[in-house]
């Protein structure tokens, strides 16, 4: 546990002292953890909303690449559609054309019967002529027994039949090829009509299929657009969550700016308190130089831009950051706290009369007077750069906290750290004794800066300062 604390302050000869005890000394402790947790927090939420925005902008990129997939789809559709049109206007005209060969076939059957019936008359003609003649070639056979003396007369009646016997059936011999023919130009025209009524088939099977996919077409574009107007939906309520979230976040990018602006200022008056060069110990970069100017323009919220709005924000707040970083640094190597628990102040930093010799010296340190072998503690975190016995010091430690500070402990009973060795603030690094050039139990306490000796109380009540804002 914490033992209870006092600080004994002497002013003009009179004595004061300040009770620390132990609950306020937790109370100091669990406010620096607090603050070192709400940094953290506020780190860890700082780049988890980073993240969280990384993916809502990438799923709006999915959201948009998934819209326009639709509309190539879309568009894909309407030029099916165009080209199904157009394949159903030339089957049209193709049907059209068939439907005119038809008629034509069907008229050069009618004539063609017409021919065969005209045929067919002139046939059953010559087949009664042929009967008469043969009825008249008997009578005349018999007539040319009988009638011997007309044979010569009969002969040449007789000649002259054949030979008009013979154009008949030459006559004959024509019309049933060109009957033959006739039949065979049927049978092609009933073949070729049996075809056209086939494609005619097929091409209504193929009407009726494409109507079929134009309604279907016609469908899936209607689930398509319900589908986008879906999408329109999700898509302005992903904008709206943006914004809301953007909202958010610049909320909270000022609120963590505006807090780390606060601790910047707040460690910079400590260093300021200590005696330290601000701009020498943690100096400003160029580019965060504070320099502000301009025309003056009067400004209306309407002229407001979110994107330089939060362009401006994540500069100013990853300005402050890193100067926080950097103050951070040396303001935990600062040594603030005391380096013993119960002390009264024997000789302050300055000038004063040695109390071997009476002359006027230089004071490099605090006298810090206390009980024997009481445990003497580091004032920060460091390293142990020196840890033996010099002349005028006795047994002597001295710490190296980085930045150039360091911080030196002379007139020890005993050291109990080793160099190299990396200590932590609080912890014991030796016993208050009285070796060396010393008149009594005490430690000599020094700060140094680039090896300049520096006022230790200056840093004692930096410390109490800091204290104070944390208690408030």
């Amino acid at each position: 546990m914490i033992p209870e604390r006092q600080v004994i302050l002497r002013t003009e000869g009179e004595t004061r002292y300040i009770r620390l005890t132990t609950g306020v000394q937790l109370a100091v402790v669990a406010g620096w953890l607090a603050v070192a947790g709400w940094v953290g927090f506020a780190t860890v939420g700082y780049y988890t909303q980073g993240t969280m925005i990384l993916a809502k902008n990438q799923a709006i990129d999915r959201s948009r690449h998934a819209y326009r997939k639709l509309l190539d789809q879309v568009s894909d559709y309407q030029l099916s559609i165009v080209g199904i049109t157009r394949d159903l206007k030339e089957t049209e005209a193709h049907l059209r054309r068939l439907f005119s060969q038809n008629e034509a076939l069907k008229q050069d059957l009618t004539s063609t019967a017409v021919a065969l019936r005209t045929s067919e008359v002139e046939r059953s003609r010559i087949a009664s002529s042929r009967v008469a003649l043969g009825d008249q070639l008997e009578l005349l056979g018999s007539e040319l027994r009988q009638i011997t003396g007309k044979n010569n007369a009969l002969e040449a009646h007789i000649g002259t039949l054949r030979r008009h016997l013979e154009t008949i059936e030459a006559e004959k011999a024509e019309i049933a090829a060109e009957r033959a023919a006739l039949d065979d130009r049927m049978w092609a025209l009933h073949n070729d009509l049996e075809a056209s009524n086939s494609k005619v088939a097929l091409l209504q099977n193929n009407v009726r299929a494409l109507k079929g996919d134009l309604r279907t077409v016609i469908l899936e574009r209607s689930a398509i657009a319900s589908d986008n107007d879906g999408l329109h939906g999700q898509l302005s309520a992903l904008r709206r969550t943006l914004e809301e979230e953007r909202d958010l976040h610049r909320t909270e990018l000022r609120r963590i700016s505006d807090r780390a602006q606060q601790n910047i200022r707040t460690v910079e008056e400590v260093i300021r308190r200590t005696g330290l060069k601000l701009d020498t110990i943690v100096p400003l970069p160029n580019k965060e130089l504070m320099g502000q100017g301009g025309p003056f323009v009067p400004y209306h919220p309407d002229m407001r831009t979110d994107d330089e709005d939060d362009d401006t924000l994540r500069g100013s707040l990853n300005q402050r950051l890193e100067r926080w970083s950097k103050l951070q640094g040396v303001f935990v190597a600062l040594p603030l706290v005391s380096p013993l628990s119960d002390y009264r102040i024997t000789s302050r930093y300055g000038p004063r009369v040695d109390p071997f010799n009476g002359r006027t010296a230089m004071h490099d340190g605090l006298d810090m007077a206390g009980p024997y072998k009481q445990p003497v503690t580091s004032t920060a975190d460091g390293e142990v750069a020196f840890a033996g016995r010099r002349s005028r010091y006795g047994r002597v430690v001295e710490i190296d906290h980085g930045h150039g500070l360091m911080t030196r402990y002379a007139h020890l009973a005993k050291i109990t750290v080793r160099r190299g060795e990396a200590v932590k603030l609080g912890r014991t690094i030796g016993l208050l004794g009285s070796s060396g050039r010393s008149s009594g139990p005490h430690v000599h306490y020094e700060v140094r800066y680039n090896g300049k000796a520096l006022n230790p109380a200056k840093f004692l009540k930096a410390g109490s300062y800091v204290q104070s804002k944390e208690v408030n």
